[in-house]
Formats: structure tokens, sequence, C-alpha cells
């Protein structure tokens, strides 16, 4: 090959090459001062999710009451309430998704949930098909342990001899602040009211004839009987005449509210008188019945248990916050009842003869260690009950068993009416064998 030839051809591969090369630069800074980001893509709005959420609302030592709410408006779902315990479920409820709010009692259909024990709860909202949807938030709580009976008494009688002495019910705000009522007489003046300050038992009001007594603070304690009187934290005043419905019913018997301007009064003649605050109203009149007591959990759940004054019939009412129903499912005559107390719809005690345990639909007999009657049950929480009676009898419940204090028991005679527990200590007030005022305070050790 000639060099002319071999030039041309050298000339022609490094053109080549060269332009090759520009090319491939031109590509690569074409890209690499190509900055721009793909355009960011703005997030719509935050959309306010359907959604289920679940709280304790309640809690004793056989159930757990849970507190349901939603915002959910699909009408196909329902809502499902699980438990969970040793990673075993359970449904313990489902209903419609159309209540929004609402409160649903475990107590394992009324077998009772373990005492001391942690449970765990959710929900879930539950479609058309079946399916499994949104989920609630997770809550536990765990049930209330067995208390103790071991209980140390004091003993307290008053009242001049010969005269009828007895106190027939107890209520106070504190252990150093403890009201009982009844008629006592000290000195040949009859007393309606005591007060316990801690230290002793004072006479405090000269009103005769009272039975009941019920109270929200310091400053707002009722007390009825003969008539109607409020204590305003300096004096008792009586409202009696100043309501013509309060004064055309006396005697009354019982009383309980949820505040002072929504009171009920249960009189000796089956009717129960409710305060508004401003004026009285009758909203239930039951016939030749004697309402002995009134206990609600809420001012749309509240019981009344009485019998008639020839002692041949029991009666228990049910107020539903629109109408009182007579409750006629109970396993046994409720045989002469005379108190009531509860904690949710789901465990109510009627004492009297026997005690009755329950809920509206759903009832059984308490096995106890005395036959005595019973005048009154009451206590803090469901697993420290206080029932007292005949002969003096005071019985504990632990959340177990019923246990008896035969040690300040009198078995010739005696009577205890009203108790109250307050913090570590419990007190009880009635009459002695010799008829004086009989105050019994038991102290937690």
């Amino acid at each position: 090959m000639k060099l002319y030839d071999k030039m041309k051809s050298l000339l022609t591969y490094f053109l080549i090459r060269i332009n090759f090369l520009t090319i491939i630069s031109v590509l690569f800074f074409a890209i690499s001062c190509n900055t721009t980001e793909p355009p960011i893509i703005i997030p719509p709005p935050p959309v306010v999710k359907d959604t289920i959420t679940v709280s304790v609302e309640s809690f004793t030592h056989r159930s757990i009451s849970i507190d349901v709410q939603c915002t959910i408006n699909n009408v196909q779902s329902s809502i499902r309430i699980i438990r969970e315990l040793n990673n075993v479920t359970a449904t313990i409820a489902e209903y419609p998704i159309l209540v929004k709010d609402t409160t649903i009692t475990d107590d394992d259909n009324g077998t009772g949930l373990h005492l001391d024990t942690t449970y765990t709860y959710f929900a879930v909202r539950v479609d058309s098909l079946g399916q499994l949807k949104d989920t609630s938030n997770i809550v536990t709580q765990k049930t209330l342990a067995p208390t103790s009976h071991n209980y140390t008494w004091q003993e307290f009688t008053i009242g001049d001899a010969g005269f009828s002495n007895a106190l027939y019910d107890v209520w106070g705000t504190d252990e150093n602040n403890v009201w009982a009522v009844g008629t006592v007489m000290i000195n040949d003046t009859a007393y309606g009211v005591l007060k316990w300050n801690g230290s002793e038992w004072m006479s405090e009001k000269r009103i005769g004839g009272l039975q009941s007594i019920y109270g929200f603070s310091r400053n707002d304690i009722w007390a009825v009987g003969g008539g109607v009187w409020k204590y305003d934290g300096n004096s008792w005043n009586s409202l009696t005449q100043q309501d013509a419905v309060f004064s055309s019913n006396i005697p009354y018997t019982s009383i309980w509210g949820t505040s002072s301007s929504n009171l009920y009064l249960g009189n000796a003649w089956g009717k129960i008188i409710q305060w508004d605050g401003t004026k009285a109203h009758v909203v239930k009149e039951t016939g030749d019945y004697m309402i002995r007591d009134i206990y609600g959990i809420t001012e749309n759940f509240i019981i009344a248990v009485g019998r008639n004054n020839s002692f041949s019939k029991d009666i228990v009412l049910l107020f539903n916050g629109y109408v009182w129903q007579e409750i006629t499912n109970l396993p046994i005559n409720p045989e002469a009842p005379s108190s009531v107390i509860m904690f949710n719809s789901k465990e109510i005690f009627i004492a009297g003869n026997k005690i009755i345990f329950g809920s509206t639909n759903n009832w059984s007999v308490m096995p106890t260690t005395s036959n005595i009657y019973i005048d009154k049950i009451r206590g803090q929480s469901s697993n420290s009950l206080f029932a007292v009676g005949s002969f003096n009898e005071v019985m504990h419940y632990n959340g177990i068993d019923w246990h008896r204090y035969t040690e300040i028991s009198t078995p010739t005679g005696g009577r205890l009416f009203g108790v109250i527990s307050i913090g570590n200590k419990v007190f009880a007030v009635g009459h002695s064998v010799d008829v004086r005022a009989k105050l019994l305070i038991g102290s937690k050790n």
C-alpha cells in the first residue's frame, strides 16, 4: 500500500474515532447537565377515617364494662367486641353499626370473670360478608382481688333507759364525718341526728322520726322520715312544708339520688317521689307497699324494693329512665326485700331473708352462713360488701364468700338497720338488746 493510501486510511480512522467520542461526550454532557427532578406530587389533604374506640368504663371483681364509640357510617356492618385471655379470644357482644356509643359489660355470660385477672379487649367492624375490617385500639383491665375479712370492732350504746332508742340509717363523707339518724333520748331530750367526728358520737339535731339519710358532700346531706330535711354545712333545714307533695306523702322510709336536683324518696304507702331541685313529683304508686330501699347506678338505672303493709307480698321495681316496671323473673320470692345495691347492670344485690345476686335477666341465690333477716346491704365495691340485720349480725362479702362476725352478734335480741363502709372503716347502727341505740365501728386490720 502506498504511503498516501496509508495516511488516508489513518486519517479516516481518526475522524471516525473523534466523531464517536464527540457524540458520546455530548450525550454525557446533556445527561449530566439535566438536573431537573421529577415533579413533586402534592398529597391530598388528610382524610378523617372511620374509627372505633374502646375504653374501660368500670370494673369489679366479676365484670369489666367497656365503653365503645365509633364514627363508622357503613350501615351494612356491625361492631364485634372481643375479649382475649391467655391467647384465647371470645366474642362478648355484637351489635348494629348504627349504635354509635354504648357500654358493654362482660361478666362471661353470668358466670363471672376470674378475680385478680387481667383481660384484654378490642373491637372490630364486621362487613355484610362476615369479613373483619377496621380494628379499634386495645385496652387491658385487671379485675378486683378478694378483700380481707379481718376487722376489729368498737361498740357504743347511747340513750336513756326505758325509752325505745333506735338508729335506722347511717351515711358519711369520710371516716371522721359520719351521720346517723333515728330517735335517741339523751337526758330526756330526743335527738334525731348523731354525728361521729372521729373520736366520739355527738348529739346533733332535735329531729324526731328520721328513717333514712343520703348525701353528696359535707354541705349537701338529706334526711327523711316524718319530714324532709337538708343539711347545708351549717344547719338542718326542713323542706317539708315548702312543697305540698313533700308534706302530703309522709312518712318517708328511703332516699337515694344522683344529685340534689335528682332525688328519689320512697314512703310507707308505696309511693316514689322525685325531687328535681325545685319541686317534688309523685313518679310511681305501687299500692299498699312500703318502699324499704332505693339505689341506682345512673339516673336511668334505679331499683326500689318493698313489701306490702300486710307483709304478704314483695315488690322489686326497675326504673329505666322512662318508666318504673316490676321485675318478675327472680329465681325465688325475694322474701321481704329490704335493701338493694348495685355496681353495674349485671351486679345487683337484693337482700332480705335471702341475698339474690345477678342482673335483670340472670339471677341466683347467694349462699351465706347465716339465716338472719338482712335490713341493709352496702359497700364500696363488689368485693367488699357489708350486710346487717337481726341479732346485731354483721356479715362481710370479700368477693368469694360471706363471713359472720359472731363476736359482736347478740343471739338474744337487738337489731342493726343501717350500715356504710368508708375508707378502712365500717359503721353500723341499730338498737341493743336493752333498746338503747347501738353503734358499731369496724376497722380494717
